[in-house]
């Protein structure tokens, strides 16, 4: 009997511990400095190896920096092409980079497996559009990127294969203006009219399906789901979902959270939307709040309202990741500590300390947090000082500021953070200090 208690004992204590270990997050497998101004391009994917490429802007040009699975350099390679400023930015296949600039004559493909930095290719841009200012870009229809715009008030959408290294020019009849576009199994394209904005759907093949207009100011195209468009209201923060022509098949009527900040769209037609009511402002005071994520089924209902972070304000969301089986990766950040010291008052030079951490989660679809990682903490001392709040001299580092992540897989993931409070072997300050990490 005494041997029977023993062994009940020894399970449960084996039990606790493995409820404790499954509530520590993730550590990451590496991490590594780099010295890169975190304002220039800084851009993290792999090769065809598995390695982590960090793709970053120098002053001589572009590098493709290789890691091996230790995070030390196997290469670094100085491939001269000038850093631009860029406005997105998508992961192909083939280990490939698509960089979108303002024209698609400034766009750039990186390829970690030759390891080369090269513009478009001149047989996929028709020579009328290459020069001109693209409204927005956005991936469709699997691996293809949509880029779009209007010329001579005529709107119009290029569909870009870089797996077979050619492109579509579809002009929208009676569109001035083509806004977005979105397609997992069908093409769904907002557009300016002369008479409004309108809806028009397209097949596979860009053949137009039917259109309709919008009948609110306040909707807004965000996606397709199962070749359905999907549509986001602005003031009561619902989710629609219509056929081609319009008609409504069902509408979330959102009661559940009303402070959203972004929407997206799954292959898998799920709705995912996520925000927050923090507030950061020396003038108006601070308010707190966790980061709020809603994932709405194909049939409008509501599968959970995950809440995650500890209590923050200013929060900023990274990355957002829906995996075709319905797991959902976020990556999002915030302030936690002592703010009141940012609100106006009389005394002044009162210090006050701030806590900036860096979240990745994996949320499954119960809800459940399954994967998480959390980034070394950057704690910050300030003075408030009137309207302007001083940093004050802090010997902590920490990462400060997510600038991309790339999802290796549904477990793992890479990302590159600015590090603040990074000094060197003298003790000096580095100011221009980023850090890529592999989880």
């Amino acid at each position: 009997m005494k041997f029977r208690k023993s062994l009940i004992r020894l399970s449960l204590s084996v039990a606790m511990l493995v409820g404790v270990y499954g509530c520590i997050a993730t550590a990451a497998k590496w991490m590594s400095y780099a010295q890169v101004n975190p304002n220039s391009l800084n851009e993290v994917l792999t090769d065809a190896n598995n390695n982590v490429v960090h793709v970053s802007g120098q002053q001589d040009g572009i590098h493709l920096t290789y890691y091996d699975e230790t995070g030390q350099i196997i290469e670094d390679i100085a491939t001269g092409v000038p850093q631009s400023s860029f406005e997105n930015s998508f992961n192909l296949s083939a280990q490939r980079l698509l960089l979108v600039n303002s024209t698609l004559a400034g766009s750039l493909i990186v390829d970690t497996s030759a390891g080369t930095v090269t513009s478009l290719s001149s047989a996929m841009i028709p020579t009328e559009i290459a020069n001109l200012n693209l409204t927005g870009s956005s991936r469709v229809l699997g691996d293809k990127v949509a880029v779009f715009g209007a010329a001579d008030n005529q709107g119009w959408l290029l569909l870009l294969n870089f797996d077979a290294g050619t492109s579509e020019l579809l002009e929208v009849g009676s569109a001035t203006e083509v806004i977005t576009a979105f397609g997992h199994t069908s093409l769904v394209v907002e557009a300016r009219t002369e008479a409004g904005r309108s809806i028009v759907s397209f097949d596979a093949d860009l053949n137009e399906l039917s259109r309709y207009p919008l009948p609110s100011s306040n909707l807004e195209l965000i996606g397709e789901s199962l070749t359905r468009p999907v549509l986001f209201d602005n003031d009561s923060h619902n989710v629609r979902i219509t056929d081609n022509s319009g008609v409504t098949q069902w509408e979330f009527v959102n009661e559940e959270f009303e402070y959203i900040k972004g929407q997206s769209v799954g292959s898998d037609g799920r709705t995912l939307l996520w925000g927050d009511n923090s507030n950061l402002n020396p003038l108006t005071g601070v308010r707190f709040d966790k980061a709020h994520f809603l994932l709405v089924d194909t049939d409008g209902t509501l599968l959970y309202h995950h809440q995650s972070g500890p209590d923050m304000a200013n929060i900023l969301y990274r990355n957002t990741h829906q995996f075709s089986d319905g797991l959902v990766q976020v990556s999002f950040q915030g302030w936690t500590g002592q703010l009141s010291g940012l609100v106006l008052g009389s005394n002044l030079s009162t210090p006050f300390v701030v806590t900036r951490q860096i979240f990745h989660e994996f949320v499954t679809l119960k809800g459940n947090k399954t994967r998480w990682m959390n980034e070394p903490k950057r704690v910050e001392t300030f003075s408030q000082c009137g309207s302007i709040c001083v940093s004050l001299v802090n010997e902590v580092e920490g990462h400060c500021d997510n600038l991309d992540v790339f999802n290796i897989d549904s477990a793992s993931l890479a990302s590159v953070s600015q590090v603040c409070g990074a000094k060197d072997e003298n003790g000096l300050a580095l100011p221009n200090t980023v850090k890529i990490s592999r989880f």
